[in-house]
């Protein structure tokens, strides 16, 4: 098997995370207005190779890579030889490079259900956010075929981060509500995107236009004012995490609505909890309850018939209560960010959940759904705190299980939950406020005590991610770096959209 690489670039620094490998590969069906390299379109050219030879190019420069860096294949429209790139990926992810693919989305769709999965990174060049502005800068009518393409990624099984480009052009996109249409564009996407780049059009390609004979469709348009790209480039990262807020808030409504539905239902009747006394008393957690108090527990707690597959509690639902399986089975799961359903326990008879957060007031960071169908106890805090509080048993049990098992799975959750680096760096800077932040004329200052390696390893990071990310949140204006040991933060709100 062979391709066709336009050119090589042994030390690249822009395309994709750290120093990287990057191969330039030949044909691109689209013909961008302002494509300042017109020779990589035709579908044969440059020169021939292997995914052989690829690793080995790739090789001679691995030392240079570092932790983060790795290799790239940009374009030309690298998925248009689909085939040859998916061979270079299986072997180079056999090698444990990192990888990143630089694409408009426009490939062989055979072969994406085979590439996506093994990218790390993947570089979406965003061309326009209509219909008619993308027929008109790309010479094609694909801009439907361009949603599909967003909307499909999770479906072919991609499960990394994604850096969002978009080539600016005085005329057609230089204005805020191009960007507000440009942030829209990414629903689909929104929780995979760790970086949004705006890249000011440019002239350097005129030349080669010239020289092979075919008109400049943009001739006569000025180059980009590259300080009012960079206005709307914070703009638009600004949209992007007020959004991000958004939508959180959103979801935080729709669980406290479900979690009242919850409480709604209907439970057991008071002659069954009655008779299921002799039963609960039984349980350790409810061992402990004095004679005099067992009525008055009997009255505030719930007993609810709980059908296999409805969910106990959700993510984000208050500390109100504590729950105690009387009978059945329980799992406790998270979805992770690439859609898979990650499950830490199975509870049992006689095993309960939320002590802790009774205990500190944290809300669920986790799901409980019936496995089976249950009989689940229901305490609500005011009960836990007048009747439990106080008891050695009830205490003991409570730190044993939550320790060992809700405290891990809640650090757990956390890294799973939080994938991109940019909603890790922001937690962290976030967490760093609220332990050691101290209010200044300038901003929130943090005085560190870590060095970059620390941060990273703080935050689950490298320390060449860290670094990277704390200067892109420098140039968006949401932090200000003074040495290696001291930040200011400017824009508070801004990271917090991030790190909910």
């Amino acid at each position: 098997m062979q391709g066709f690489v336009h050119s090589i670039e042994t030390m690249g620094l822009v395309d994709g995370p750290g120093t990287r490998t990057i191969f330039f590969l030949q044909g691109c069906p689209l013909r961008c207005a302002y494509c300042h390299n017109p020779d990589t379109q035709k579908a044969v050219g440059g020169e021939a190779m292997t995914p052989e030879r690829i690793v080995e190019i790739a090789g001679r420069y691995r030392s240079y890579h570092g932790e983060e860096g790795g290799v790239t294949f940009s374009g030309g429209e690298p998925l248009l030889q689909g085939e040859f790139v998916y061979a270079c990926l299986k072997l180079l992810k056999r090698e444990g490079y990192n990888t990143c693919v630089d694409t408009s989305g426009f490939g062989n769709p055979r072969y994406y259900s085979k590439i996506l999965p093994l990218v790390d990174t993947l570089i979406l060049d965003v061309k326009a956010f209509d219909a008619a502005s993308f027929e008109e800068l790309t010479a094609i009518d694909g801009f439907d075929l361009y949603l599909k393409f967003l909307a499909s990624l999770d479906e072919h099984g991609f499960r990394g981060q994604i850096w969002v480009r978009h080539v600016m052009v005085p005329g057609y996109t230089d204005n805020e509500e191009s960007m507000r249409e440009f942030i829209r564009l990414l629903k689909p996407i929104r929780a995979r995107v760790d970086r949004i780049e705006i890249l000011p059009y440019h002239t350097s390609g005129v030349k080669k236009y010239e020289e092979l004979g075919i008109p400049y469709r943009l001739e006569g348009v000025e180059p980009m004012d590259k300080g009012r790209a960079k206005e709307l480039e914070i703009y638009a990262n600004k949209l992007f995490a007020e959004e991000l807020r958004q939508e959180r808030l959103e979801s935080e409504q729709k669980r406290q609505e479900q979690f009242k539905l919850f409480k709604e239902r209907e439970v057991a009747s008071q002659q069954e909890k009655s008779a299921m006394l002799s039963g609960l008393r039984q349980l350790p957690l409810l061992n402990d309850v004095a004679e005099e108090d067992v009525e008055d527990v009997l009255n505030q707690i719930i007993l609810s018939d709980i059908k296999a597959g409805e969910y106990i509690f959700k993510t984000g639902d208050p500390p109100e209560f504590m729950y105690l399986i009387y009978q059945g089975q329980m799992k406790i799961f998270v979805n992770t960010m690439d859609g898979e359903e990650q499950i830490f326990y199975i509870y049992r008879d006689g095993d309960f959940v939320g002590g802790l957060n009774l205990l500190v007031q944290t809300p669920y960071r986790y799901i409980g759904e019936a496995l089976t169908d249950c009989k689940v106890v229901v305490i609500p805090k005011a009960t836990f705190d007048k009747y439990f509080w106080d008891s050695p048993v009830v205490l003991r049990s409570v730190l044993v299980k939550s320790f060992e098992r809700i405290r891990w799975a809640e650090s757990l959750i956390q890294r799973l939950a939080t994938s991109n680096a940019s909603m890790k760096t922001a937690a962290l800077l976030v967490k760093l406020v609220n332990r050691i932040g101290v209010e200044t004329e300038e901003g929130i200052r943090l005085e560190l005590s870590m060095n970059r390696e620390e941060l990273g390893n703080y935050s689950g990071l490298r320390r060449e991610t860290i670094t990277r990310k704390l200067g892109e949140f420098k140039e968006l204006g949401y932090i200000e770096l003074i040495g290696n040991k001291v930040i200011i933060v400017k824009d508070l709100e801004a990271l917090e959209s991030y790190s909910l």
